[in-house]
């Protein structure tokens, strides 16, 4: 339980204010609580039925400090400063158009209801699970179904979405041509799923740009830093991700570098069985191209794609 509350602290002060106020029996789960973490209840109720003193006095601090006026969130305000200030391509990424990514409901439920405010006439979404998504417009905001959002998208009609992982699968959103993450997933094929929102055909700009934000000093900054140096040298030799990161790995740095080694080891082993088992088939003198009867161009596959099916 402290690792869980510690990952949602590292989300947003909102997540961690609100977790502490629901291990002390305080919130509704169903309200607020991330979407699709069962196993996460089952914790929490074996966790309330055993609350020492001690725990709910550190429960109680966490939320006291985190509810201070005086305690401002720099996630949101860094944010903020993207999208109306930093500029790439001779635009800011509210022009571009942005999908801003939490594993939370109610870190993005947060973030949309401030940007919001911050910017406002300017419409944001919050896409989530079923009967769970809104639209905010300055102080107000509404429920919303999530496939009028989806086409308010695509006719450019709303150009900043706040998602949870609901968004993750299934869903095109190529007019947004930047993302920013809340926070990270330690699953890294979550991390792909969340990218592809964007970066697919129909995308108008060359590259896309993605913000990561995490905290200083966090255990969270420790495990990505050694996630995005590794990640990388594996997604460059096998051009795939380990599927999960379980929390097992992560208790110590050296830990998880033991466990992406072994990682490596295994998938090196399995490329190795296959090119023993395959290349004496292939002839490298063979000229490979006169087996295609057409070659089609990246405009060419761009066009057909855009036809649907």
């Amino acid at each position: 339980m402290k690792s869980l509350l510690l990952k949602r602290i590292c989300s947003s002060y909102e997540a961690g204010r609100s977790t502490a106020e629901k291990l002390l029996g305080r919130g509704s789960m169903e309200e607020d609580w991330a979407e699709g973490e069962d196993d996460e209840e089952e914790m929490r109720e074996s966790f309330l039925s055993n609350l020492s003193p001690a725990e709910e006095a550190c429960l109680k601090t966490v939320s006291r400090l985190l509810e201070q006026e005086s305690v401002r969130d720099k996630k949101l305000e860094t944010i903020r400063w993207f999208l109306t200030e930093f500029r790439t391509d001779g635009k800011n990424w509210l022009e571009h158009g942005c999908i801003i990514f939490s594993q939370y409901y109610d870190t993005a439920a947060h973030v949309a209801g401030w940007l919001a405010a911050e910017l406002g006439d300017e419409p944001v979404a919050l896409y989530a699970g079923v009967g769970r998504s809104r639209l905010f417009l300055g102080h107000s905001s509404a429920a919303e179904e999530r496939e009028p959002i989806k086409r308010a998208v695509k006719n450019r009609e709303i150009r900043v979405v706040v998602a949870t992982d609901a968004a993750c699968e299934g869903l095109n959103l190529q007019t947004l041509g930047t993302l920013i993450n809340c926070d990270l997933p330690w699953n890294p094929s979550r991390m792909e799923q969340r990218l592809g929102r964007i970066k697919r055909f129909g995308q108008s700009r060359e590259c896309v740009d993605m913000l990561n934000l995490v905290y200083r000093g966090t255990l969270d900054e420790r495990i990505y830093s050694v996630l995005s140096e590794r990640m990388k040298n594996i997604y460059d030799l096998f051009g795939s991700l380990p599927e999960t990161i379980d929390d097992a790995w992560i208790d110590e740095q050296e830990s998880l570098q033991e466990r992406l080694d072994k990682y490596v080891h295994e998938r090196d082993e399995a490329r190795n069985a296959f090119t023993l088992t395959y290349d004496d088939r292939l002839d490298p003198e063979a000229d490979q191209w006169e087996e295609c009867s057409r070659v089609l161009s990246r405009r060419d596959i761009e066009e057909e794609m855009d036809k649907g099916w």
